[in-house]
């Protein structure tokens, strides 16, 4: 399961999963699991999609509820997500989509 170092790299994560309607990613940010290859490579695919959703946001002014802002709360849910998948042994599929980036 997941470990985040904050609660609110949750809260952040799972308001962009709802933002982007991505219930398998939503459904991860939740419970912490990993079932297969194809889930893992879904939420490198989602935590990269957030960032520009997030990037987006920003240059909208869009107002956060967290006063660190996005770039605080994407690098801290970066490094709980790439951690938790390395640990699945899916960096791997971490490094493919970082390289599409």
């Amino acid at each position: 399961m997941i470990t985040y170092k904050f609660p609110e790299e949750k809260e952040y994560g799972e308001f962009y999963a709802k933002k982007l309607d991505d219930e398998l990613s939503l459904q991860f940010l939740q419970n912490g699991i990993i079932l297969d290859k194809s889930q893992a490579e879904h939420i490198c695919h989602f935590f990269w999609a957030m960032v520009d959703a997030s990037i987006e946001d920003e240059n909208n002014g869009v107002k956060l509820q967290w006063n660190e802002g996005a770039e605080f709360w994407n690098e801290k849910l970066m490094n709980s997500i790439s951690a938790h998948l390395e640990a699945l042994d899916y960096e791997e599929e971490w490094e493919n989509e970082v390289d599409k980036q």
